[in-house]
């Protein structure tokens, strides 16, 4: 479905501030639990923590803080080209992805910003009063809906998809991507491909990165946010042509990324042991939530490729606000997901943690819907 007739749903003027799970100190001062002692659900962040390897390259790093910054954060272009398999000509640093999601805007936007519903809700912004285009994706079947965008997009139109989207944690297939991407290219406008999870996923092959360079319309972010669970050093990047590379390092500051998160990014991505281990935990504990939440009576669990999963708990009467009240006081977060376009109060999402946290949170769901 596509809001309304006169081609966009919704002005920014009338959206609130964008809200995201991870506020333990919010739930601290509602339930007066400690906020380091939650088990943060909310937040898709990898249960392991950060790589041995930042840390220490962290640690070695403290003197360097009383030095600038490597202005251009080679080294870890070099780290990031090699991990990602590209030419380090290619890649665009950030101080985290959403800084690089609102220059996106801010660049590329010369007429409206299109995004799916639901999606990740700073999407569009990063300019003042955009016109947003909001097209739902189909929650039964969580395809990329092609045609509609085909539909609403015009040019200097600028597209973001989340590849696995957030919340929905679905993968678009790549021929799919790659058919939007034709449209773009022939309306004139830009793809923005946000790949912020796409390390979580066992296909990675339905990735962008590869064909970044060769095309004039496209762009792609990450983030070492999510997989190298490193939330509070802020570095993501962006990968495209030369000539966009060229405008979004003009509208850039130097130094951006400070001295330890150049040496803890640096370091992550050599951190072979810990990518490795974090993939077989994370396929291993979704699949033991994907199981586990299925067998509870009236939650719909949405399939999933990233490390968080969706859920509907309507037929079971309980809205995700009502349901985190019963687990705050237990300490235990999870994401409330009313405030995504296309979901309702009754959707939730809940991160993929370590096995002993996962079977605290099924076991208090459980209790916790008894209780209701």
């Amino acid at each position: 479905m596509i809001y309304p007739a006169d081609d966009f749903r919704i002005n920014n003027n009338s959206l609130p501030p964008a809200s995201h799970g991870g506020n333990r100190w919010a739930a601290q001062e509602k339930w007066g639990i400690a906020a380091e002692s939650f088990l943060d659900f909310s937040a898709s962040i990898n249960p392991l923590g950060p790589p041995p390897m930042s840390l220490q390259a962290i640690q070695d790093n403290l003197p360097a803080l009383e030095y600038y910054p490597e202005p251009g954060g080679a080294e870890l272009k070099k780290a990031l080209a090699e991990y990602l398999q590209i030419g380090e000509q290619g890649i665009v640093l950030g101080n985290g992805s959403t800084e690089l999601i609102y220059l996106c805007t801010r660049l590329f936007c010369r007429r409206r910003v299109v995004v799916l519903a639901p999606s990740f809700s700073e999407y569009g912004q990063g300019v003042d009063n955009p016109r947003l285009v909001k097209v739902d994706i189909d929650l039964k079947s969580l395809k990329l809906p092609i045609t509609e965008i085909a539909t609403v997009l015009k040019e200097g139109d600028v597209l973001f998809i989340a590849n696995p989207n957030n919340p929905t944690g679905n993968l678009f297939a790549r021929w799919e991507l790659l058919l939007v991407l034709e449209l773009v290219k022939d309306r004139q406008a830009t793809l923005v491909v946000d790949e912020a999870f796409i390390d979580f996923a066992e296909d990675k092959s339905a990735s962008l990165r590869d064909v970044c360079s060769q095309v004039p319309n496209l762009v792609v972010l990450g983030s070492l946010t999510k997989f190298f669970a490193l939330p509070g050093l802020r570095i993501g990047y962006a990968l495209s042509n030369d000539a966009h590379n060229r405008k979004m390092e003009r509208l850039l500051p130097p130094w951006r990324i400070n001295s330890l998160a150049l040496a803890a990014g640096s370091a992550a991505l050599k951190d072979q042991d810990y990518i490795q281990s974090t993939l077989r935990l994370i396929a291993r504990e979704r699949d033991f939530l994907d199981y586990s939440l299925n067998q509870i009576p009236g939650l719909s669990v949405y399939p999933a490729q990233a490390n968080f999963i969706l859920i509907d708990a309507k037929d079971l009467g309980i809205t995700a606000d009502q349901l985190q009240d019963l687990l705050g006081p237990q300490g235990i977060l999870i994401r409330d997901c009313s405030n995504f376009d296309n979901l309702s109060p009754y959707h939730l999402r809940v991160a993929v943690r370590s096995h002993p946290e996962n079977e605290i949170l099924v076991a208090a769901l459980k209790e916790a819907l008894i209780r209701k």
